[in-house]
């Protein structure tokens, strides 16, 4: 950030040779990190000049990506500790209305604590959404969990604000799965739907990323599962038990790291199933609180495959159901683009086109016992899946996905402004 060009209220002020790019802001409070860091490079182009809104933390937690912590390429407005999401959203309309053009609103959670933050929100700028579960805002409808009343209640008045208030003041949304587009479309939306994507591949992003792109037979393969241990996430039932008898055959050739931290009773009682199992010396790593992004980045760069037991069916921040890879995207299928990294998948999972040929499937649990075994005693099949890894990754690209916005988004900008 170039502190001459900040003014008092955040707001950078603009230079004389600034006149003709395109003012982005992104605004991020919640949670979705990579997202920001992927839409913050993705749009910083010759013709734009960047804004990001969020909080001290998250700003903390998006520095770990940046390669110059000194020299930023985007301009900075900090919510204060004494400002609730509400003040700093009046705030960031202020400074929106002054100087941003196209604005990115990255996350908005489907409850009515969240949404009424921004029943008053509604920039001048043109507004982008970013949408995480299409049926909570597409197909809203009554529920009643009479199990969860207190539950019940928010998501049918979360609905109706989201449908009559929040929505409509979008001028198109963005979903960073693209099946989502194709399932939005169906439901008679008709505004423009963008596809940037949570992450993106940089080769340069670490210089150790594809050292290890072999594996040999006398070498561990690394399996990690990374993300939360959380029921609406995983379906971790009896995988445990798969990497016990796998352990007991191949004890050293293998090593797995769940690389997230337990929630709710169920992620506790997946992680001691896993601790019993460790406890007998093998080669397990678990964490109990918040991962570093540090460790979260080593781990997946040493890592030969990605293992992501996706539960299909699940339910969010409401009581509205959604499917995993239809009306709801995965951070672990980026996580596969970031790192080149193949990546094992229930075959019920709505993968996207592009990782279809560095991606294994399983039906059962038997089946995905033959293929880590597989793996495990034919290094061949692994370099092969990962050399197709890296090619599919590349698709994904920073050059690429610039090439899409600008045709794409930067485009649909200009002849609608």
């Amino acid at each position: 950030m170039i502190q001459k060009n900040i003014g008092r209220s955040g707001v950078r002020i603009k230079n004389m040779n600034d006149n003709k790019k395109i003012e982005i802001g992104i605004l991020e409070i919640q949670r979705h990190i990579p997202i920001l860091y992927t839409f913050s490079k993705i749009c910083k182009t010759k013709n734009t000049n960047i804004t990001i809104f969020t909080t001290k933390k998250l700003f903390q937690r998006l520095e770990a990506y940046l390669e110059n912590k000194k020299q930023h390429y985007f301009d900075l407005v900090l919510k204060n500790k004494w400002e609730s999401n509400y003040s700093y959203l009046r705030r960031v309309q202020q400074i929106c209305n002054q100087k941003i053009d196209l604005l990115f609103v990255n996350t908005i959670h489907e409850t009515t604590l969240d949404l009424i933050n921004y029943l008053g929100f509604n920039p001048k700028s043109k507004k982008i959404l970013t949408i995480h579960h299409a049926n909570a805002w597409f197909k809203p409808h009554l529920v009643l969990n009479i199990k969860n009343m207190i539950r019940t209640i928010d998501t049918n008045l979360s609905s109706a604000l989201i449908s009559k208030f929040i929505l409509p003041k979008f001028d198109a949304i963005n979903v960073i799965y693209p099946p989502l587009k194709d399932y939005i479309k169906k439901t008679g939306y008709n505004r423009e739907i963008f596809t940037l994507p949570t992450s993106i591949y940089e080769n340069n992003s670490s210089g150790s990323l594809h050292k290890k792109t072999t594996y040999y037979g006398d070498k561990k393969l690394c399996i990690v599962i990374p993300g939360l241990i959380q029921r609406h996430r995983k379906n971790l039932d009896g995988i445990p038990m798969v990497f016990e008898k796998l352990f007991r055959r191949y004890d050293k050739k293998l090593e797995l790291h769940i690389l997230g931290m337990p929630i709710g009773r169920y992620g506790k009682k997946i992680q001691e199933e896993f601790k019993k199992i460790r406890e007998k010396g093998h080669s397990i790593t678990l964490y109990k609180h918040f991962i570093p992004d540090k460790i979260f980045d080593e781990t997946l760069m040493k890592s030969d495959i990605i293992l992501a037991p996706i539960r299909i069916k699940t339910r969010a921040d409401n009581e509205i159901t959604e499917t995993y890879g239809i009306t709801v995207g995965s951070g672990i299928v980026y996580n596969a683009v970031r790192y080149a990294r193949p990546i094992i998948v229930p075959a019920e999972f709505n993968m996207i086109s592009e990782l279809k040929t560095s991606t294994l499937t399983y039906n059962s649990l038997e089946e995905l016992t033959h293929i880590l075994e597989d793996l495990i005693t034919n290094p061949q099949k692994l370099k092969l899946l990962k050399e197709e890894a890296l090619k599919n990754s590349k698709k994904f690209s920073l050059q690429k996905m610039q090439q899409y916005f600008e045709k794409n988004i930067l485009t649909w900008f200009k002849t609608t402004t």
